[in-house]
């Protein structure tokens, strides 16, 4: 067992349960094996308490297929030969990750020469009531996140940093959490708990990511490999690639006989970078 596996079956029980809303019920339990008909392949298409096939949400306009596999089963995609970008990721939350129990992600990223970025994301977005202002500058960016097993949509508000920011910002011994505009500070403080202050956040990283950029044979897109490092030397390695939301069950059953040529199989549990890299360090930090 790879330290992929081991570091995914050591946090599983620890995540919280899978999230949906509205327009991703799950199937009921008697009524999956005669339903589904595997036209997703890893990926299960949303269905209804009857257990009907149904329309992903209307708000997105794409999917991200994301798929977690070992660094052994992915051999055959040669990840070496291909071009790679590094970064730093961090997140930030209070230390009993209260911003994660309301759907809030905040992650900030050191591109290593390129801009570096901040995001505030809702995850599951249905379980929020949009702010006004936000829905006059139609300025979240929507999308379904899909992993084997689970689905959710997302909204996501992003900001551009400068080169560097990160890095000179934490040299300087300075809160990561000064960097989110305005915007930003005003989305949490409108979703987020009651009271928080950015003085409430902490970090959590860094983690080091690896992306390459591939095309395996026989697929017409492109697919993001990212690996990402802990500080214990533990790995996760997330395949994925985005699609318009019409095509999401043809990309998805395409890019399943894909890796499945390749000898890649979903990793069990299936668990986010995100409930991955918080659980982490916040056990670290106990």
């Amino acid at each position: 067992m790879g330290k992929t596996d081991h570091f995914a079956m050591a946090y599983a029980r620890r995540i919280r349960r899978p999230e949906t809303d509205s327009h991703d019920l799950l199937r009921p339990p008697s009524r999956h094996s005669g339903r589904n008909d595997g036209r997703w392949g890893f990926w299960s298409p949303p269905v209804d308490r009857s257990g009907r096939t149904v329309k992903l949400a209307r708000e997105a306009e794409r999917v991200e297929l994301k798929v977690v596999s070992s660094e052994r089963q992915c051999r055959a995609l040669d990840l070496e030969r291909h071009a790679v970008r590094t970064r730093r990721v961090f997140f930030l939350d209070t230390p009993d990750l209260a911003l994660d129990r309301h759907g809030l992600i905040v992650r900030v990223r050191d591109m290593g020469g390129r801009p570096d970025d901040a995001v505030v994301k809702l995850r599951p977005m249905a379980s929020h009531t949009l702010p006004k202002w936000l829905r006059r500058r139609n300025s979240l960016e929507v999308e379904i996140d899909a992993m084997p097993g689970r689905r959710v949509c997302s909204g996501s508000l992003k900001a551009r940093l400068g080169r560097g920011t990160v890095a000179r910002t934490l040299a300087a011994g300075r809160p990561l959490a000064k960097l989110l505009p305005q915007p930003q500070r005003r989305l949490l403080a409108a979703c987020g708990p009651t009271g928080l202050s950015l003085g409430d956040l902490v970090m959590f990283g860094p983690v080091e990511v690896h992306k390459y950029k591939i095309q395996p044979d026989g697929f017409d897109r492109h697919l993001a490999a990212e690996r990402w490092t802990y500080p214990d030397g533990s790995t996760i390695l997330e395949l994925s690639t985005r699609c318009p939301v019409g095509k999401a069950p043809e990309v998805a059953a395409h890019l399943t006989e894909v890796l499945a040529a390749h000898g890649i199989v979903p990793s069990e549990p299936q668990l986010t970078k995100t409930d991955m890299t918080l659980r982490f360090f916040a056990e670290a930090a106990a």
